[in-house]
């Protein structure tokens, strides 16, 4: 950021999720899925995503489900932060998952080669390939 420029810089509503496996397009967090996607101006990133349908514990318990309901919450939501990086325009360049809730992507990194954002005005465009090359279209509308 040599030059003070952030252009992804603020808060983001999820406005899509949409996974592309062989051409189908389908939600990924399910149909009511909502989302948050913060990126800081000194270089930090958080992104949550939820669906507002998964169905609540019957046991009121968050430590006490049933299979089907870990399930349920592990399939249809989402929680990450980390680190992320700007070039000398402001355009995202890279990121570093410190941690989340798929343990598998702790700890790495990503680069615009498998996860492209780009910002056109208030709208932000998250297009990320996933390990079997498969690919998510994330759009994203400034609210702030």
């Amino acid at each position: 950021m040599k030059n003070g420029k952030n252009n992804v810089a603020g808060t983001w509503l999820m406005v899509s999720a949409q996974f592309d496996p062989g051409g189908k397009n389908v939600p990924i967090y399910g149909p009511n899925a909502k989302g948050l996607l913060i990126f800081t101006e000194d270089l930090y990133f958080t992104d949550i995503i939820t669906d507002l349908d998964i169905p609540k514990f019957a046991s009121n318990d968050r430590l006490n489900g049933t299979p089907e309901e870990y399930e349920a919450v592990a399939t249809r939501s989402f929680g990450v932060y980390g680190t992320y990086t700007v070039d000398e325009e402001g355009d995202f360049f890279n990121e570093h998952l410190i941690a989340g809730s798929f343990p598998n992507w702790n700890d790495t990194r990503r680069d615009r080669s498998q996860n492209r954002i780009v910002v056109y005005g208030d709208e932000l465009k998250e297009q990320l390939t996933l390990d079997d090359g498969s690919e998510a279209l994330f759009i994203w509308k400034r609210a702030t």
